[in-house]
């Protein structure tokens, strides 16, 4: 036996010894302890991962180590051992059987370490069995070496471990007979530490000069042979891009016999793969031995696809400890995790923060940066890296399919820095490929993934504006960046990141003030609440519970104004600040979604704060939210209102706007909005029009120009708020005015708007079409409403809706489907568990009747 087999049987005899079956790390430091109190000889829990594998084994173990764990198991010494293990072996096995038995421990050691180097728990990894097909073929026919070949990151490692374990290693293996020796760097290593060539560690393994000899010697003794000899050699490349290597590589695959039970199969990047194809594809013998497979892409040189969605989740089920469903994952990160790699990265983030979900987009943009934090920013040579990639970046261009540069281009800066550059290729941040498409085959460099690119795109911008983020800074993005690009959605997100973790918070109102397109705008807006909450969760962040401030309230006060996220948002930051007038806005903020919501109790929850504050709120705001607030919550829960004193507060507020002088819209408050929107809500729920009217037009006195806002919600909401009006008071001309001037301000993409107000819109329409008797179109906006609502959990305006469509039903001939709409009226109001508040019936006044009836069943109903 030599000395790998011994040490294998060693392994057995501890873990017999110790009474276990299976080892993880976690077993070593019992298992130190236990030769302690065997031998009192200590043996640190380091060395025993080094002796199971589970770390990497830079030299041999000492005597004093093999000694300590023979007498562990009950020998004297280790030469003991070793003299009765020669002693047991039996001299009638066969030469299969030997060469079996010594490939297995190189094999053994080899597979421990793929396991112990997978970036997630190896029983967490896909075993992607949609390969096994395709090896099973090769195994079965007259070829002689295959590839798995794939960039950085793909999981062809761990996808050779499955193989090796599901066809020759599990309890089940489908080919026991056949010997498998899986070579790796670990196995190198070691070979290059003894000083050994690969002839000589050869020769002394397996007793054969190479495998030309072994291949000679089965040919002629045929009967010796009881099934394949398998080798898988993988973690190589970076030996192969040595010149006296990759030399010793080719000799080997030319001496190589034509054979049928030799198997060779290469786990190779791609960037090594094209350095190795013009040797095969010069020789028609190993062209004709070389089996490509099902998956092998011509242009890729690799035949590892991306990971599948079922294989992502099954990996993630296994990471979170419980079922995560598609639903679970959003969909930009469920698009990264195509490469198995990110999966890896997002383990170990996960290890040190919880606070990310998996449904937040931000977790991509975290990913990314922990990913070049550990392997750029806090790594050796971070200053020429970093100057490398930004070199790189600033030099790619878009071609046919992805983004890349010639190398020849940034050649002058490789030769600067030739170590950096290569140890950026081994980290998988940049790969090599080659061109084809050209007249002479030409090297091209890019990123391993577009989002690294776009990462150091936007560190390009950041150095150009001296870290400001500003209003040119934001300019730039606009004009250098193509509307709708993938490119300047991803650097958008970044800037947000950028400014919050800055606490520059102000920064962020030039995205909604600068003619960025709406959707940018909306997707902006829901960043910036993942980004808040998560910062404010971390620990030493410059944005905290101290530095929250009215920048940050005017940007959720001008954004939308309801929606999970956005209520969750504000839930979570009134939570954590400390200035109390700070936490006044956002609790008057959260009183206005619950109106919109139809939430009772968290409303009531809410108000509980502004009540203890009521004095403050003077203070605060030109009229008393909390008077305002209180109004809505009675409404909800069937109070009558004392109304007399609060009609006094708003026409004493509205004669005080109206005697103010003119302003200019920068000027208004957020607390000015906030109160604005709950007046001309109560109004309208009172059905004092034309007090509504009056309150609109001293609004638009202090501010003349508020109807022109193309960066805020509540200058649609104020012109909705006037067209319903206009309705309501029977002039159908200016109503309809209203009508066409917003249907132009959202035709304009860069008009910042959401889908609260497109449903505030259809409700408008709906209600001018009523009163007009254009019963076909009220109906035709009712249920354009009605798909927006039901898909934003928009309830209050859902209810608004259902009660327009009854209304509209009643004038036509459709009149039969009235009861159809009242019962699913009724039953959305029961599977919400809310009631049918006051404030939601915007129909028209001789529906009063029939609404009273509705909500009398209701309340008999609740009774």
């Amino acid at each position: 036996m030599n000395a790998n087999d011994l040490l294998i049987e060693l392994r057995k005899f501890v873990l017999l010894k110790s009474g276990l079956r299976n080892i993880d790390p976690a077993h070593c430091k019992i298992i130190s302890e236990y030769v302690y109190q065997e031998t009192k000889n200590y043996v640190s829990e380091t060395t025993i991962k080094r002796f199971f594998g589970f770390a990497n084994t830079l030299h041999k173990f000492s005597l004093f180590t093999l000694n300590s764990l023979s007498q562990y198991v009950g020998y004297n010494d280790w030469d003991a051992f070793c003299k009765d293990k020669e002693n047991q072996t039996s001299s009638a096995q066969s030469i299969w059987q030997d060469l079996k038995l010594k490939a297995h421990a190189i094999t053994e050691v080899s597979l421990i370490a793929k396991k112990n180097n997978s970036g997630v728990p190896f029983n967490a990894t896909a075993n992607r069995s949609f390969f096994y097909p395709d090896f099973d073929y090769f195994l079965k026919n007259n070829y002689q070496f295959t590839t798995v070949s794939a960039q950085p990151g793909q999981g062809k490692s761990i996808l050779l471990a499955h193989m090796v374990e599901y066809f020759f290693f599990s309890e089940n293996a489908i080919y026991k007979n056949d010997i498998v020796l899986l070579v790796n760097s670990t196995s190198l290593n070691t070979i290059i530490q003894n000083s050994d060539t690969l002839k000589e560690w050869f020769l002394k393994e397996f007793k054969f000069r190479n495998l030309s000899e072994l291949i000679s010697f089965f040919k002629k003794n045929p009967e010796k042979r009881e099934g394949r000899f398998v080798i898988i050699v993988d973690g190589i490349d970076e030996y192969l891009a040595k010149s006296n290597y990759f030399k010793i590589f080719i000799d080997f695959l030319y001496s190589i016999e034509e054979n049928s039970f030799v198997k060779l199969i290469f786990g190779l990047r791609t960037d090594t793969w094209i350095n190795i194809q013009p040797a095969i594809y010069g020789s028609a013998s190993l062209t004709k031995a070389w089996y490509t497979g099902l998956f092998y892409d011509e242009e890729t040189l690799s035949n590892v696809p991306s990971l599948n969605v079922d294989e992502i989740l099954y990996t993630l089920s296994h990471l979170e400890n419980k079922i995560i469903n598609r639903a679970d994952v959003s969909l930009p990160l469920l698009t990264q995790f195509k490469t198995p790699f990110w999966l890896q990265v997002y383990f170990k983030l996960k290890d040190e923060n919880q606070q990310l979900e998996l449904n937040n987009p931000l977790l991509c943009y975290e990913l990314i940066h922990y990913f070049l934090e550990k392997r750029v920013f806090l790594a050796k040579k971070s200053t020429e890296k970093i100057f490398l990639l930004k070199k790189i970046s600033d030099c790619i261009s878009e071609g046919n399919k992805k983004l890349r540069v010639s190398k020849e281009k940034i050649l002058s800066y490789i030769n600067c820095y030739p170590d950096t550059y290569e140890e950026l290729l081994h980290a998988g941040i940049i790969i090599e490929e080659k061109r084809l498409s050209t007249t002479i085959p030409t090297e091209i460099v890019r990123f391993i993934s577009d989002n690294i690119y776009t990462y150091f795109l936007f560190i390009q911008i950041t150095d150009k504006f001296e870290y400001k983020p500003d209003k040119p800074f934001f300019e730039y993005i606009l004009k250098n960046f193509r509307h709708q690009s993938y490119q300047r959605d991803h650097i958008l997100n970044w800037s947000i990141r950028f400014c919050i973790n800055r606490n520059e918070i102000a920064a962020l109102k030039n995205i909604f003030k600068l003619p960025f397109s709406n959707c940018e705008k909306n997707n902006a807006f829901d960043f910036i609440c993942y980004v808040s909450k998560y910062e404010l969760s971390k620990p030493n962040a410059n944005f905290n519970k101290l530095s929250v401030d009215t920048d940050f309230i005017d940007i959720m006060t001008t954004g939308r104004t309801t929606g999970n996220l956005y209520k969750e948002t504000i839930r979570t930051i009134s939570k954590n600040v400390l200035n109390e007038d700070i936490q006044l806005l956002l609790h008057v903020i959260e009183c206005n979604v619950n109106i919109i919501d139809v939430d009772k109790l968290a409303l009531a929850n809410s108000m509980q704060l502004l009540k203890r504050n009521y004095k403050r709120l003077n203070e605060l705001f030109p009229i008393n939210p909390y008077d305002l607030i209180l109004y809505f919550h009675n409404n909800l829960i069937n109070k009558p209102n004392e109304s007399k004193s609060l009609e006094d507060k708003i026409i004493k507020l509205c004669q005080q706007i109206d005697q103010s002088k003119p302003k200019k819209n920068e000027e208004i408050t957020s607390a000015e909005i906030l109160s604005y929107r709950l007046v001309l809500m109560v109004l309208f729920s009172q059905k004092n029009y034309a007090e509504c009217h009056r309150f609109i037009m001293a609004i638009l006195h202090k501010y003349p120009n508020i109807f022109y806002v193309r960066y805020s919600v509540f200058s649609p909401f104020l012109l909705l708020k006037l067209g319903q009006t206009y309705v309501k008071l029977n002039y159908f001309k200016k109503a309809q005015r209203i009508i066409h001037f917003v249907d132009k301000i959202i035709s304009s993409d860069y008009t910042y708007y959401t889908n609260f107000v497109l449903a505030s819109f259809n409700v408008f329409k709906a209600n001018f079409y009523n009163a007009t008797h254009h019963y076909e179109q009220a109906l035709l906006e009712t249920n354009t409403g009605l798909n927006i609502t039901k898909k934003n959990n928009f309830k209050m305006y859902e209810i608004t809706l259902l009660l327009s469509k009854i209304d509209t039903l009643k004038h036509t001939e459709e009149s039969e489907e009235v009861s159809n709409v009242i019962k699913e009226l009724l039953n959305f109001l029961t599977v919400y568990k809310i009631s049918m508040p006051d404030y939601a019936n915007l129909s028209s006044y001789e529906f009063e009747h029939t609404f009273k009836i509705l909500k009398s069943y209701r309340r008999h109903q609740n009774l």
